[in-house]
């Protein structure tokens, strides 16, 4: 295949968009005259390119210094071979002959939109009897693909990715070798990849090492600007972070680490806004984290005006500074790692006399927490906030007889009321007219009660078998707020733990992660 002399015309206009535009190729006495219909040669055809932007957009005249390169590739046994090519001055046709069948034209603009930008663009001719081919040209998309990614072959599950071999997205000529960094991070990230003209989707990969060679069916849906994360669970677009730290305490110092199992955080979202104040965000419900974990949810408290809300997400791990990624595209559920939605129930708006939930209230393994908001200036003698089966069987949470001021736990066991009658649990001078956060927790035969984050009671208490299958939970008169019901795992307290400090540590986060809202 051989070049002809680039023949110029007049200056386009360029834009972000992806424009195809028909012009006339001009007749100037000091070029060649191709207007109209390209010559065939008896080997094959004629082919000129040229890009075709507007920027009015921004307001910026494309810079004459600019120039455009165009390569030629073929499919050849499966693999893309580069044909020919050449540079040109933005503004001139680059004029191809003696071009057989399909082929893919790459264009990449340099110095047009500014001196640093590059301009991407692949389009695929499946004829070859097209005389004149208008490339369009934007930025560029970044891959990131896992070096575990897996196909089957022969029933078997196979790694396609080793050391050395280079990587290339079919028809494209973007290419990357893989290294021991890239095996290190777990994966691969290939930039400046062109895309194809009309949307279509990358079909193939190609992999090659000295005369090893295979070529992969992908389904790649890359987009100008973004970066498309791919494993064998997930085909994403990564959006935006989110960055969230574990508050300080001593606890964390007790415990031994700095980390904590399927913390219950909130995040900030503001409608229509890109703001980014703290963890604020466009809404999503689709995260993972650094372990790829994907965290399900929400549950919405909307404390805040009509502009923004926040939702309850479940951490798997939060480390002392734990990073999401929201994103958007196709989720391989079957192998997709995920977190337990520990929440049972959440309620964000004030309630009263309310049956809460008719669901069983124990589970995972005789587990049950309930937290709230309250502001009390009084309440009557016998008020109660919650409450569930009966004087012989269940539990309160209500004002202590003796003293008007005070909250408590009262627990009938099952095994011998007349001597609980009388206890109560957590008592605490909270009547107070100030806002507080209460969590009621009985994990197994524990008991925890903690206000404003602070663990004020914890001990072991005797319950029968018949507690455990306890089922309605009643609000009683006094107004609770942003209730929540959830549960724990046997991660609260791990093999060999002689303490609580992990579950105290958990509920101080879980006050701290929420106090401001």
């Amino acid at each position: 295949m051989t070049r002809r002399e680039t023949t110029k015309f007049a200056t386009l206009a360029f834009s972000m968009a992806t424009l195809f535009t028909a012009c006339t190729l001009p007749n100037d006495s000091h070029e060649s005259d191709h207007a109209g219909v390209l010559t065939e040669t008896e080997s094959g055809h004629t082919v000129a390119f040229a890009i075709e932007k507007e920027i009015s957009e921004i307001n910026v005249s494309a810079k004459k210094s600019g120039t455009v390169h165009f390569a030629l590739t073929k499919i050849v046994d499966g693999k893309t071979e580069l044909f020919d090519s050449t540079t040109v001055k933005y503004g001139d046709f680059a004029v191809f002959e003696d071009v057989h069948g399909a082929y893919s034209v790459v264009a990449t603009a340099a110095g047009v939109n500014g001196e640093k930008d590059t301009l991407y663009g692949v389009d695929v001719l499946k004829r070859n009897d097209t005389d004149t081919v208008y490339v369009s040209v934007q930025e560029p998309a970044t891959l990131q693909i896992s070096t575990d990614y897996k196909i089957w072959e022969n029933s078997d599950s196979v790694s396609v990715f080793a050391q050395g071999d280079t990587l290339c997205i079919t028809g494209t000529l973007a290419c990357k070798q893989i290294t021991k960094d890239d095996l290190d991070q777990g994966y691969i990230t290939l930039n400046n990849i062109p895309l194809f003209n009309e949307g279509d989707i990358a079909k193939q990969i190609e992999i090659s090492n000295g005369e090893d060679f295979r070529a992969v069916g992908v389904n790649l849906d890359l987009n100008a600007g973004d970066t498309l994360f791919v494993d064998n669970v997930l085909n994403i677009k990564r959006l935006y972070d989110i960055e969230l730290s574990l508050p300080k305490s001593d606890l964390f110092d007790s415990l031994g680490e700095y980390s904590l199992d399927s913390l219950i955080v909130p995040i900030h979202f503001w409608y229509n806004s890109k703001s980014y104040i703290r963890s604020a965000s466009y809404y999503t419900d689709k995260f993972i984290d650094a372990q790829k974990n994907i965290l399900l949810g929400p549950r919405y408290s909307r404390v805040f005006a009509e502009d923004s809300f926040y939702a309850w997400y479940v951490i798997p791990k939060m480390d002392s500074v734990t990073t999401l990624t929201a994103f958007e595209g196709d989720i391989n559920w079957g192998n997709a790692p995920s977190s337990y939605d520990r929440i049972r129930e959440f309620v964000s708006e004030p309630v009263t006399d309310s049956l809460l939930t008719t669901r069983k209230v124990f589970t995972d393994n005789n587990s049950f927490a309930l937290s709230f908001w309250f502001e009390l200036d009084s309440l009557e003698k016998d008020g109660r906030l919650f409450y569930s089966g009966n004087d012989s069987l269940g539990f309160e949470i209500r004002r202590s007889e003796k003293d008007s001021t005070a909250l408590c736990v009262k627990i009938y066991n099952g095994i011998d009321t007349a001597s609980t009658d009388s206890m109560e649990y957590g008592k605490a001078n909270v009547i107070d007219g100030k806002r507080h956060h209460y969590s009621f927790v009985m994990h197994k035969k524990h008991l925890t009660i903690a206000i404003d984050g602070e663990t004020i009671r914890d001990t072991d208490i005797k319950l029968s078998t018949e507690f455990f299958d306890l089922e309605e939970i009643y609000t009683g008169s006094a107004p609770v707020q942003d209730v929540m019901f959830y549960s724990f795992g046997d991660y609260i307290k791990q093999s060999g733990e002689k303490n609580w400090y992990r579950l105290k540590a958990w509920l101080y986060a879980f006050y701290e992660m929420q106090k401001d809202l």
